[in-house]
Order: C-alpha cells, then structure tokens, then sequence
C-alpha cells in the first residue's frame, strides 16, 4: 500500500482524496479548523443572490472595503484607518513583515509554518525558540496558540505587548482563533500601540475559508505601510460583501461559542478515555498525544484509508516529538462522535497487528 503524503497545512481535502483513491465528498475533514456550522444564512443569502447579478462582478471590488471597514470599526471601536484587509490571515503576515522590516524574528514554536516561511521570503533571520522565550526586533505571539489550543489571557497578552515595547521589539499577534475566547482580545489594543500588528481571521469563524478574507489593526501609519504591501484589491466584491453580512449575525456568532464549547469538552473527554493525552483548549482544535504504541502517520492514514477520516498529523510543526501527535477539529456532536468509533476500531487494529508480531 503506498502511504499517503505529508502535508504543511490542513483541509488539502481534494488532494488528499486523490492519493487515497476515495471519493473527496465522502471524506469527513478534522484537519482544517474550520466551524462546522458554515457560512451564516444571511451572508449566504447574500452571496448568492449577488452572484447572480451581473453588476457584482462587471466592476472592481472597493478598494477600501468600506462596508466591512466600517462594520470592524464599530465593533472594535478602533478608526477605519487602523485597519488593513485582505485575502485570509496568510497574506497578511506577510504584509506584516514587509511593513515592520524585522532583521531577526522570534518564533516561539511549535509555531503556524507561514510565520517562519514569510519571515524568510524577506530575508528576516529567523530564531527558533521554546514558548514564552524571546529574542530579535519582531516577536510573534499566537493566541491561541496553533496547534496547542493554548491561550493567554488579555492580562498576560498585554504584558507581552509592554514586554516587547520594553525590549525595543515590534509584536505580530496572531488572533486567528480569537473569535472562541474573545476576553482575550488585544486586537483594538494594537490600534494605539506603535510596532504592534494584530491579525484576525474571518473566514474560519465563518466557516469559508473559500472566501479568503483576513484583516489586520495596527496604529495608523503601520496600518497604512501594511497596507501598501498589498494588491490593490485584495478581496473580491462577493467575499467583502457576504463577509459584512457575516459579522452583522451576532445570534450566529454567540451560537458557535456556546455550541463549539460543549462539543469541545464532550470531544475532550471521549479522546481521552481511549487512552490519548488532550491539551487544554479554548480554540476550535485539540491537540493530542497519541500512545507509543500507536504512529501518529498510521493512526492518519488508516483513519483515511478505513474510515474516510481525515485529522492533521502534526509532524510539520517545529520543535514536536514526530510521530506522537495528532490535531482535531472540533466539528458537530455526530461527526465527533464518528471520530471516536474510527479511533477506536484503528487502535484495536494496530494492537491486534502487534499482538501477532
């Protein structure tokens, strides 16, 4: 049997499908921490009832994203102007090192691949460190911290600011995930504090990453320096557009809270009674520790190939034992509960497998 491949980030769900000979709509995907809920009906509305219209498409987006600007502004009470968006969180990182032009960076791992592989297209040094050690004139924080599910509290987040304000460095806040633990939110805090950027994503909170659509607060001339790293119009009008609409469903976004919260702990606890090591988690994700009897490569691929599972092998991240741990998306109670049935009967094969050996 050829094994199937390695992969830098989750939810390569067609590719994935391709190599393991499965149809890719019978592939139920853990890899990629996405909200299972999916875009919200509003914004769907919306997307579709203007993609339908020839005027949505037959003139260039807004180039300063005013509906969404505004919208952001609002909520977080920071000005339109300290407010860079983009397509996904990805392309803002890197606009974020060209903007603050680091000679060396510190990455505290196990870190998000795109920080290091962005700090490096631009010739930034990049250092490699354990978690809460820091070093160089740009320091990335990722809160919470991908793949741990790891998170500081605004206290801690903001002694992170003073600290590298303190040491001369410039901060890159990573708030990905930020939208399941919002108390800890520095976002609005970057907009009044020089060589701090703060990135958020939209798209997986929302549930289309299809849609690709990021932003970033940072004080106004850093905003605008960002900013000027980036294509013209970085957004499509029909992602702005059911993106605003997105962030107008506050029944929607209180919802995924309470919803991904429950079906977190049940999830938490089920993985464990099979015997796997779960991190604490305030994100979408968990991050576990599988048994030494069990290769984390074996326990992906038998879950693709037997069960039409996928979960992220967490082998890329710098500085994790290879081979031990696994990442999981925290999706619908049902689809979990599938997740748990698959661990279980691949487990009980692998004993088996080593039990006649």
């Amino acid at each position: 049997m050829i094994p199937i491949g390695s992969y830098t980030h989750g939810g390569d769900v067609d590719r994935v499908a391709r190599e393991a000979g499965i149809p890719v709509e019978r592939l139920l995907d853990f890899s990629a921490n996405v909200n299972p809920m999916g875009l919200p009906a509003r914004a769907a509305e919306r997307l579709v009832r203007e993609a339908r219209d020839p005027r949505s498409v037959s003139h260039y987006p807004d180039p300063q994203a005013t509906e969404l600007r505004q919208l952001l502004s609002r909520q977080m009470d920071v000005a339109g102007e300290c407010i860079a968006i983009a397509a996904g969180a990805d392309s803002l990182i890197h606009a974020a090192v060209r903007a603050l032009r680091p000679k060396r960076c510190s990455i505290p791992i196990p870190a998000f691949s795109e920080y290091e592989r962005a700090c490096r297209a631009y010739g930034c040094e990049v250092i490699t460190l354990p978690l809460a050690v820091e070093s160089g004139d740009l320091v990335v924080v990722n809160n919470p911290h991908n793949p741990t599910g790891a998170c500081l509290t605004r206290v801690e987040m903001l002694a992170q600011l003073d600290a590298a304000h303190a040491s001369g460095c410039s901060l890159l806040a990573d708030e990905a995930f930020i939208d399941y633990a919002p108390d800890a939110a520095i976002t609005s805090e970057a907009a009044t504090r020089p060589g701090v950027v703060a990135i958020r994503s939209l798209t997986k909170f929302f549930g289309c990453p299809g849609l690709r659509v990021g932003y970033a607060v940072a004080a106004p001339e850093t905003a605008r320096i960002l900013a000027a790293q980036l294509p013209p119009w970085p957004v499509t009008t029909l992602a702005l557009n059911a993106l605003a609409e997105a962030l107008r469903d506050t029944d929607y976004t209180r919802e995924t809270i309470e919803r991904n919260r429950h079906a977190r702990t049940q999830l938490s606890g089920a993985l464990g009674s099979l015997g796997l090591h779960v991190y604490p988690s305030a994100a979408n994700f968990l991050f576990l520790r599988l048994p030494d009897v069990f290769p984390a490569l074996q326990v992906r691929d038998q879950l693709i190939r037997e069960h039409a599972i996928l979960v992220r092998e967490c082998d890329s991240f710098a500085g994790i034992e290879r081979g031990r741990y696994l990442r999981v998306a925290v999706r619908h109670e049902h689809e979990n509960t599938r997740l748990i049935e698959a661990l279980a009967s691949v487990f009980k094969g692998i004993s088996c497998q080593q039990n006649r050996s």
